[in-house]
């Protein structure tokens, strides 16, 4: 892992998502999407459908048929998802095992909105990755 990228004060976390994930896309880049919440991933994966009428994303759920061609994988067990360039978090708490899980993808994403408990929770993520001496930079993107 090159560093972890903290993208916050984004107005819709998942909206924003999306247009970060047909950015990594449009770059032939590959992305490993992880949260622990099936009900948010199965949002994110309904929104990767239809959030540009003009453009898809291809993408697939961990496990499934399509997965090993998909460059964009999404999954709540982390040790399902595959080695991508990027490895993009939509959950308010580390992954299990991610010392190790971050090792396997050249950058981190952790995407957070305004939203007070999604800021909070975001704020414990970056202590405990700051504490381990993990490399960070945060983009506002509330000025945008």
């Amino acid at each position: 892992m090159q560093q972890i990228d903290f993208h916050f004060n984004v107005g819709s976390r998942l909206q924003y998502a999306c247009l970060f994930v047909r950015k990594v896309w449009r770059m032939g880049k590959s992305v490993a999407v992880w949260s622990s919440d099936s009900a948010r991933l199965a949002d994110f994966n309904r929104r990767l459908w239809a959030f540009d009428d003009l453009s898809f994303i291809p993408h697939a759920m961990a496990g499934s048929k399509d997965a090993q061609e998909a460059r964009v994988v999404l999954s709540e067990d982390p040790s399902r998802l595959p080695d991508s360039d990027v490895l993009l978090l939509l959950d308010e708490s580390v992954p299990p095992g991610f010392e190790q899980l971050f090792e396997r993808f050249d950058r981190v994403v952790d995407i957070v909105s305004s939203v007070p408990e999604e800021t909070a929770a975001a704020r414990a993520r970056y202590k405990i990755y700051r504490k381990l001496n993990c490399p960070l930079k945060a983009y506002d993107q509330g000025s945008r």
